[in-house]
């Protein structure tokens, strides 16, 4: 006959501790560790703590959700940054757009240019005055080569006091300081709705702003859609709360490190 886990001729067999283990897992609430308040008390990336279900599973699902969240804000915060050029470009901003150089020869930012890849600078023969020249030297001797170098000009002159740059500064503050702000907002709506509505939340306003990128037309749209994208940054808060909610004091802080550090991986992806 089949053997019963209560039958005391079992009661000490090798047979009897597996159908005891394979009787405690299945009635097991958590796939997870818990203590006595229902805390998760081990950080298991197994696949098999997701559990058969939400509730089985709910300890390494809710990491997972926070993680992986806190990953995509963070890609779609950091997504403009390396093509912020390209950008300005697109909407005709920068400086040898705005001032063709054949036209204006002299703008400051033509005469200071000087390629970072060959040292080739724009002004073939020297500045007049040094660096606080407003021209270039006139060449001397029989050279009949002009004294603007307008070839190593870049497709993009993007440097410090032009327009083209003013509006990467102002775009870049927006984006950084709207989290600062944002985070406090969040806050107040964690204790009010809880890490899953809010997560949800800023994922879905965050997704609208970095959609709505493909839409920049000048520079002021720009400035706005990159400050506005920045809140996304506030899912930082709610990743940390919700991690704090399903792990014990002994594991939380190794929890909520992990969570943090793979999510700010996503702004380091999103520069590839």
């Amino acid at each position: 006959r089949r053997p019963h886990i209560a039958d005391p001729q079992f009661s000490c067999s090798p047979l009897s501790s597996l159908f005891e283990g394979l009787a405690a897992m299945s009635e097991s609430e958590y796939a997870a560790t818990v203590n006595d308040a229902n805390r998760c008390i081990e950080l298991n990336l197994m696949p098999s703590k997701l559990g058969r279900d939400p509730k089985h599973g709910a300890h390494m699902r809710a990491f997972w959700a926070s993680t992986i969240s806190f990953f995509w804000a963070f890609m779609g915060w950091f997504a403009l940054a390396p093509v912020a050029i390209d950008v300005a470009q697109s909407i005709n901003i920068c400086e040898n757009q705005v001032y063709p150089p054949a036209l204006y020869p002299k703008r400051t930012a033509f005469l200071n240019y000087v390629s970072t890849d060959t040292t080739v600078a724009y002004c073939r023969f020297g500045k007049v005055g040094g660096d606080e020249s407003a021209d270039c030297e006139t060449p001397t001797g029989n050279s009949t080569l002009s004294k603007y170098n307008a070839e190593v000009l870049p497709e993009c002159v993007c440097t410090p006091g032009t327009w083209c740059s003013d509006t990467l500064l102002y775009s870049s503050i927006g984006s950084v300081a709207v989290p600062m702000w944002g985070r406090i907002a969040v806050g107040t709506l964690l204790e009010r709705y809880g890490p899953v509505e809010v997560q949800c939340g800023l994922m879905i306003f965050g997704a609208f702003w970095v959609g709505l990128s493909s839409s920049i037309f000048s520079a002021w749209s720009f400035i706005v859609i990159r400050t506005m994208v920045g809140c996304a940054g506030a899912s930082f808060v709610t990743s940390q709360l919700w991690c704090s909610l399903v792990f014990a004091p002994n594991i939380t802080g190794i929890a909520r490190a992990t969570a943090g550090g793979w999510g700010n991986l996503g702004g380091g992806v999103a520069q590839i």
